[in-house]
């Protein structure tokens, strides 16, 4: 694989993180707004807490194998 696939590849990668990204924000914001929605009177504190509660459960350990492009590749 030449340079130029090989940047071709990473841009590809870089892009797709961000469409998941992207898709991760939206879902996240619709449930913010349907929680304010629904529970209209629960505290500001609340609803802040309950969105950290969503950001957590959404994270994922990120993939051992991200670092193999530069480390290295491992057995």
């Amino acid at each position: 694989m030449g340079f130029k696939e090989a940047m071709l590849q990473r841009n590809q990668e870089l892009i797709d993180q961000f469409n998941r990204d992207e898709q991760l924000w939206h879902r996240l914001q619709w449930r913010k707004v349907n929680r304010r929605v629904r529970f209209p009177k629960l505290g500001a504190l609340s609803h802040a807490i309950l969105d950290l509660g969503d950001e957590m459960r959404e994270r994922r350990r990120p993939a051992y194998c991200v670092g193999r492009k530069w480390i290295g590749k491992r057995p």
